[in-house]
């Protein structure tokens, strides 16, 4: 970094024959050359420039070992690796996160929108801290912890005729055009079982395994679908309405944790305040229409 024996002894408060003898002891001990000495000058060989980088990150990794050892002893924060299915990721969560990281200034937040499975190998494998998935997947590397069901809404063009009504029923998407919610979501398997029961046959113009997608293409004034209520209300507005649909059709999400891997006091934390603000959402609250 410094370019000479003299600048480095200056950086480091010792001595110049000091470095020399120490760089000399350092060469034998791993019998590389690593300078070469031109002019008065240190010029560092390829080989000297491999192990830099390895010094260089293992002494970053010693520092992030610090730093966080530090925050866990003053309870200042820490960090989170959180992957949730996408119906959550992009609007509920980063909302969520960014309330809990204003509220603790000093914790670091990582996070991941995916399907179910791929929270669940994330989790598993490391990669993650917690997840939120919409499976009830059993296995024997996870902690599950069911959260509270929330009903599914209807979403229409703004100026579609269904748009009028205060509650959308199985009966009003006879014939009308619609998007499915495939799989891997339970939503669509679910809603497919309610219209056998109810004789109704929509027009399924299109198909896709988010809701994102689905009330994306609603709001451009196309379609009707059935959707969770916190990727309904990232979209409800001019162009989308929101109307509560009965019979009550719920999805149901959990948060998983590794078994082998006690949780943290962060972690914990987290989960305790994403809970309480996800039960708001619960399905005795019905949500009220939105939109004109």
């Amino acid at each position: 970094m410094s370019g000479s024996a003299t600048s480095a002894a200056n950086f480091l408060g010792v001595s110049q024959p000091a470095v020399s003898r120490l760089l000399q002891d350092l060469e034998r001990q791993l019998r590389i050359k690593l300078f070469q000495r031109t002019g008065g000058r240190l010029v560092p060989t390829g080989d000297a420039m491999i192990l830099y980088r390895e010094v260089e990150r293992s002494f970053v990794g010693l520092t992030r070992i610090e730093r966080v050892a530090a925050d866990l002893r003053e309870r200042r924060g820490g960090a989170l690796r959180v992957a949730a299915l996408p119906a959550l990721a992009v609007g509920f969560l980063p909302e969520f996160a960014a309330d809990f990281m204003i509220q603790r200034p000093t914790v670091d937040i990582a996070l991941h929108g995916m399907n179910s499975p791929f929270v669940l190998d994330w989790v598993i494998n490391g990669q993650c801290d917690l997840g939120v998935v919409g499976h009830n997947f059993q296995h024997a590397g996870i902690n599950f912890e069911m959260l509270p069901p929330v009903a599914a809404v209807a979403v229409l063009p703004s100026r579609h005729p269904l748009a009028d009504k205060e509650v959308i029923a199985p009966e009003d998407f006879e014939g009308q055009d619609f998007i499915s919610v495939a799989a891997p979501s339970l939503i669509g398997y679910k809603f497919d079982l309610l219209m056998e029961e109810h004789k109704v046959r929509p027009r399924i113009r299109a198909e896709t395994p988010l809701t994102m997608i689905a009330c994306g293409m609603v709001a451009a004034g196309f379609g009707c679908a059935v959707v969770d209520p916190f990727t309904a209300k990232r979209y409800s507005g001019t162009s989308l309405v929101v109307r509560p649909f009965r019979p009550t059709t719920t999805f149901q999400w959990a948060i998983i944790t590794a078994a082998l891997a006690p949780d943290s006091m962060i972690v914990a934390e987290f989960i305790a305040a994403f809970r309480q603000t996800f039960a708001s959402y619960r399905v005795e609250d019905s949500p009220r229409p939105t939109g004109p």
